[in-house]
């Protein structure tokens, strides 16, 4: 940002202190406004993070997919397990939609009901949407377009101030025509994009799952999946795991951690470059998630976000925020 000045008119009768002529000369002088600073000490313990998520899951229903339809279906509660733990349940809401962009949603989505934790059986609401899929979706497997036109055609989907998580369930790469850039552009005009994370449970080479008789090998790295789950500071699992229980409780846990997030509020707004937070006097790196740091400003929130606690691990923690406040644009 750049400083603010005060810009200062002088006005000069040129005539008549210099030449005696009639024109009036004008000397412009500016005047530096010093920033005021900010550093102001919070207690850790009396932040907190925002509960509302909004979950939408993509998945697969092309000839290869029943056995792991089925792996959904027998361990969603593992997965949902995770939203009510640490009493801070999550504010949650959970539709699905398939591969087949031709599919209308299974779940969530309008005429039907919302699917939220006041729906009565909401587990077996959700499995028994996954149990409708099928095997007969189009061959071209489709993650991204699905996911778009069902959150364009119904943008209640999305609540004010929730987060958005998108999970992909398949064992094809992404076959659709946008590129991955194109997506998260028009994503964003849904929905700012630090506030969407992104799953991925695959069949891929490097997530050690091997020859897949239903589809053409692959790798998710450098594919349009692991180009959009990267971009999003998502994570991924393997498809073809025993382990599959153990792996949905991961996730579960991992979107519940970034959620609710500890959020510090700003009483004024920061010149960036100038904001620090610190722990016993040194500074604690900032960066996003997966990046080494601990925190990140949300501009739009006018906040910081810490989505990793571990550097200051007791009960009574404390954390300073030094910076020097912007006074806006020149005048």
């Amino acid at each position: 940002m750049k400083a603010s000045f005060v810009s200062v008119l002088v006005v000069v009768a040129a005539s008549a202190l210099f030449t005696g002529c009639k024109e009036e000369g004008y000397l412009f002088k500016q005047v530096e406004r010093p920033s005021k600073k900010s550093d102001v000490s919070h207690k850790l313990k009396q932040l907190q993070g925002n509960t509302m998520v909004d979950i939408l899951w993509v998945i697969d229903n092309s000839g290869s997919m029943m056995s792991h339809q089925q792996n959904v279906i027998r361990n969603t509660q593992i997965f949902m397990n995770q939203f009510v733990q640490g009493g801070n349940p999550l504010n949650w809401k959970m539709g699905l939609v398939s591969t087949d962009r031709s599919d209308d949603p299974y779940v969530g989505f309008k005429p039907g009901p919302e699917l939220t934790p006041q729906t009565p059986d909401a587990t077996l609401v959700f499995q028994r949407a996954v149990g409708r899929l099928g095997t007969n979706g189009s061959a071209t497997e489709e993650g991204f377009e699905p996911m778009l036109q069902a959150l364009q055609q119904q943008p209640d989907f999305l609540r004010p101030r929730a987060n958005f998580a998108v999970i992909f369930v398949t064992d094809a790469e992404e076959q659709g025509r946008e590129t991955v850039a194109q997506v998260l552009n028009e994503l964003a005009r849904m929905k700012p994009l630090q506030e969407v994370v992104s799953y991925g449970i695959f069949w891929t080479d490097d997530l050690n799952c091997g020859n897949n008789s239903g589809e053409s090998d692959w790798t998710l790295k450098g594919s349009r999946y692991g180009d959009f789950i990267t971009r999003t500071k998502g994570k991924s699992y393997p498809l073809c795991t025993n382990n599959f229980g153990a792996n949905l409780a991961d996730m579960g846990k991992d979107l519940v951690s970034r959620i609710t997030s500890p959020k510090l509020f700003l009483d004024s707004v920061p010149r960036s470059s100038t904001l620090k937070v610190l722990y016993k006097n040194k500074p604690v790196p900032g960066g996003l998630p997966g990046s080494g740091g601990f925190w990140y400003f949300d501009q739009r929130l006018n906040a910081i976000v810490f989505h990793d606690m571990s550097f200051a691990p007791g009960e009574d923690e404390s954390v300073r925020v030094v910076y020097d406040e912007d006074n806006g644009q020149d005048l």
